[in-house]
Formats: structure tokens, sequence, C-alpha cells
């Protein structure tokens, strides 16, 4: 019967009530070793970041309906403490699995965090990006033999135990259109990648693009994406492991999630309410919280509230926040908060529903 009650007040909030967050994105540090150019990362000290204590001050406020933590950066091997960050947050939030991106640059580091978060058994899906065929990809992102680290960061991951997954993904920008599904193509025949992403970059590289450009960009992006669907529905990839609700998840929205994301980039239009400040957040490594990563001003600092996560979340400046993100009817591509859109809206569940349905008994077994 308990069981049953926290079920419907799980239900009750992320459908309803949008008090307590769903995901949230750790920035852990804005240090990075790469040079991107579509990146948005402002290449900061480690002086403000913060420490292990607060992090955990922060992990165990957090909430009860949490169920996935994203790390991320910068670069976040960078810092040394990663596996103490990863280990706070499973151990002391609701969170029943967490994500990690990295450029993939330290494989040393990378096996040292596999075989530690192994060893406690946490479920870490890791996604990497690749951008580009071979040394050019390096060249892209600024790192010598980039391309060589990821994919032997990723040949590390896949030899630990199942609670590890790896991810390539590719940002899809107007630098790398005329070859992203080249690329695609690479990483499924060549390098046998068995998850594969497209993610639409965000922000001013994607906003200053010329119409001609983003028309392009709207056409790479459906293909790309109408090819990794049909290759997932008939082996030629994998997708997540499927072990955890997350990974669950995450092949089910596949399927739906991108249509949206596309709709969205190439109509510059309003198409569903966004849950962020209310499901989803974004902690930066100095404590500032925003309610996606396409909004930089903070609700708050969680200094200001003693690093207890949930009393700045249900702060008077949070509930105004949320309001006034439902009123801008703003309208973007950010993908994490596009999932909790669709998990929390009962207009996408019948698509969702189809897409469970297929993926567990609709996929053809001939190439499994």
């Amino acid at each position: 019967m308990d069981n049953n009650k926290n079920i419907l007040k799980e239900l009750n909030n992320t459908i309803f009530k949008h008090q307590y967050p769903m995901y949230l994105i750790h920035f852990v540090t804005e240090r990075c070793n790469a040079n991107c150019e579509h990146c948005f990362v402002n290449y900061k000290t480690a002086e403000d970041e913060l420490s292990l204590e607060n992090i955990e001050k922060i992990a165990s406020t957090s909430g009860p309906y949490l169920r996935n933590v994203g790390i991320t950066g910068g670069e976040p091997f960078i810092r040394e403490d990663i596996f103490e960050i990863a280990d706070i947050w499973y151990k002391n939030s609701s969170a029943t699995s967490l994500s990690l991106t990295t450029n993939g640059s330290m494989p040393d580091r990378i096996e040292k965090f596999c075989t530690r978060i192994s060893e406690k058994n946490i479920p870490v899906a890791v996604l990497m990006s690749y951008d580009f065929i071979g040394e050019k990809h390096s060249e892209y992102r600024g790192l010598k033999d980039l391309h060589l680290k990821v994919y032997e960061s990723y040949k590390i991951i896949k030899s630990f135990p199942k609670n590890m997954s790896a991810t390539f993904q590719i940002t899809l920008t107007p630098e790398n259109v005329d070859s992203a599904y080249e690329t695609y193509l690479y990483m499924r025949d060549v390098l046998k990648i068995a998850n594969i992403n497209c993610t639409m970059v965000r922000g001013k590289c994607a906003d200053n693009a010329d119409d001609k450009t983003r028309a392009k960009m709207v056409q790479v992006y459906e293909q790309i994406e109408k090819q990794r669907t049909n290759d997932f529905d008939c082996y030629k990839i994998k997708g997540f492991e499927d072990l955890t609700l997350t990974e669950k998840i995450l092949n089910t929205k596949n399927k739906v999630q991108w249509k949206y994301v596309l709709k969205s980039f190439k109509d510059r239009k309003y198409i569903s309410p966004c849950s962020a400040g209310g499901l989803f957040g974004v902690i930066r490594y100095n404590g500032n919280v925003t309610p996606c990563e396409t909004i930089e001003t903070p609700i708050a600092n969680l200094k200001e509230y003693d690093y207890n996560f949930m009393k700045l979340w249900g702060s008077e400046k949070a509930l105004l926040t949320r309001k006034n993100i439902i009123k801008s009817k703003c309208a973007c591509t950010f993908e994490p908060c596009w999932l909790i859109n669709l998990l929390s809206s009962p207009r996408y569940y019948p698509e969702l529903l189809l897409s469970f349905l297929k993926n567990t008994y609709g996929r053809k077994n001939a190439d499994k």
C-alpha cells in the first residue's frame, strides 16, 4: 500500500505539481582541455567549484523523486574527485542512475572511474562527443589525437560490467552539417558503436546560422534520426542497455523526441509547456541554479540556502521563475528538457506507449 501511495504521489508531482525535480544536470566544472567552436562553457578556474561536502548537502536535499543526475562540464574528468562526486549523488539522493558527458580525452582517468563505479555497482551512462571522422574531429575540438583517445575510452567502458554504458554523440552544427550523416555511418559501420545519439546545437551557434544553413541542418538531422530509428529496429545499433528504468525510457523517447526537437528548430515556435524550473534544473559549477542550460540568469546560489537544494527550489524566486517560463512560451531544442516534457505531459503518452511497445515487441530479429 505504501508503495502504491508513493507511486501516486510521484505521478501527481510529474503530471500536476512539478514541485520536486526528476532530472538535474550538475556542471561539476567549467574547466576544459578542448576548445570547441560551438560550446557555451566559459572556461573558468577551479577556484569557485563546489566542494564534496557541499555537493553532499545538495544531493541529500534534492527531493524524493529525482531519477537521474547528469554530470557534465567543462570536462568532468579534469576533476580528480569525479568518482567521489558520482558516488555522493548516487548514495545521497533518490537518483536511480547517473549519466556523464565527456570528450573522452582522458582514457586513464576514465578506466579508474569505471573500475570504482563497477565496484559500487552504480548505473552510469557515459556520453562521448564525436563530430567528424578521424583527425578532423581532433582538429575541430582542438585536442591532438582526440579521435583515437575517445575511441579508446569507448572500448574501456564497454569492457566493464553492464552497469556501464557508452554512447557516441554527434552535435550537429553549421560546421559539420555537410559530413554529419557520413560520420554517423562511419561510427556505425567502421567503429561499430553500439549506441549513437544526435543532438542539435543550441545557443548563438544555431541562432546566428543563416537560413540556408539552418535548412540544411533540418534536412541532415531528419536524415540521421530516421536512419538511427531504422538501425535500432534492425539491431544495427543496440541503443541503451535497457537495464535500468532510465535506459528503457531513453530508448522509448528516442523515437518520439527528435520529431519535436526538429519542429522546434525549424519553426522556432512554442509547442508545449516547459517543465524547466520544476521537474528539471541545472546546478552550475559554483552553486548557481538555473532552470535549464539555455537560461543563464540564476534563480539563486545554493550558498544563500546553506546548500539545501529544496529550500532554493521551493523559494519565491524559484516559483516566480517557473511562472515566467510558462508565460514566455519558449521554444528551444534542449533535449534534456524535452525528455521531461514528454514524460510529464499526458498528451505525449500515446506516442510513448507505441514507441515502448515497438521497442519491446516490434524490432526485427534478422540482424540481432
